[in-house]
């Protein structure tokens, strides 16, 4: 049966509550604290309906009133309408340099969201398609060090700075940058084997040794990428909530932000750009007081990965979709722009 608005109102009102007090919600406080032109009486008889359709629930004899998963949900998806529109580029100490790695970008955004919303936040990172290379640029130091930029077709980024055990004369690096950008377009680190090497060797005979450290720097920039699939950051914010000050609570928190099967199951980027999973409607037993809000992000138009606030189930949804929202936006626009800008 759908709720009316006297209802809406009322249960967006011990939604609230809830939220900033951790403690039952009564018809008084309701009728005290809102200007719902009803009577406490009225007010009671609205809550028992609300009780008896699950939408709240009473934790125990003679309390107050508290949200059920079900008056959460009915919350996020009937009561919250509008996301904010603002920007935050201007707040966000932003990379100018093309030699910023993407994973660097994420991690900064993951953190300004953390400072923000004092939750938890958990991040899928770029998919990585396997690390197949997009373009490959040598850029020269000095005599006997470069940096090896690797830009791969999921669109991660990654530098490596290069110590040379011989000098390099720079006058050849235009055309060594073109011969490895012929080779190794569309290749990963499986395929960076001994007759790779030679082939580029049999085309540049003066700089046999720099091949070698070259395509070893390659592969072990590659081979880096994937240990960071998943990045959390503000993991002690959790701690910062009441219920979670019970030591077995916070213990079993940080057990489950340690298990990466259960982290990429949740944060597997979806097509819907913002989802909420609340409470018992998540599949994991050990999440089932927790709620996640997830925002997909983009580079050009394609899922890159996902962005996760994690927390009690009492959470500001309306805040915190908000936030995630357009750090999300923010996030896709950024990557997007550094992306169009290796194509040049």
């Amino acid at each position: 049966m759908p709720l009316d608005e006297r209802k809406k109102k009322i249960l967006e009102a011990i939604i609230n509550e809830y939220i900033l007090t951790v403690e039952p919600i009564g018809s008084r406080t309701i009728a005290k604290k809102y200007d719902l032109g009803i009577s406490p009486a009225t007010i009671r008889n609205e809550m028992a309906d609300l009780e008896e359709m699950g939408y709240i629930e009473q934790p125990y004899t003679s309390a107050g009133r508290i949200p059920s998963d079900k008056g959460y949900r009915y919350y996020v998806n009937n009561i919250i309408e509008n996301y904010l529109s603002e920007t935050y580029l201007k707040d966000i100490e932003l990379f100018d340099q093309m030699l910023v790695e993407i994973d660097d970008i994420v991690k900064k955004f993951a953190k300004f969201l953390s400072d923000r919303t004092k939750h938890t936040i958990v991040v899928k990172m770029p998919k990585i398609d396997e690390n197949k290379i997009k373009r490959v640029q040598i850029i020269p130091v000095d005599s006997k060090k470069i940096v090896l930029l690797i830009i791969t077709e999921s669109g991660i980024i990654k530098n490596y700075l290069i110590n040379l055990s011989m000098e390099i004369d720079c006058n050849n690096m235009e055309f060594l940058n073109n011969l490895l950008n012929d080779k190794l377009a569309g290749k990963n680190e499986r395929d960076m084997d001994n007759n790779l090497k030679n082939e580029i060797k049999s085309w540049s005979r003066n700089a046999e040794f720099l091949i070698d450290e070259i395509t070893n720097g390659i592969i072990k920039s590659l081979g880096q990428i994937e240990d960071i699939e998943l990045y959390i950051e503000g993991s002690s914010n959790i701690l910062n909530f009441p219920e979670y000050r019970d030591m077995i609570k916070a213990k079993n928190f940080f057990e489950l932000l340690g298990n990466r099967d259960i982290m990429n199951t949740v944060l597997e980027p979806e097509q819907d750009i913002l989802d909420v999973t609340i409470g018992s409607e998540n599949k994991f037993d050990n999440m089932k007081d927790l709620s996640i809000i997830k925002a997909t992000y983009l580079i050009n138009e394609e899922i890159a990965g996902s962005l996760g606030i994690i927390g009690p189930t009492r959470m500001n949804y309306f805040k915190l979709l908000n936030e995630i929202n357009v750090i999300a936006k923010e996030l896709s626009y950024v990557l997007s722009n550094i992306y169009r800008n290796t194509e040049r």
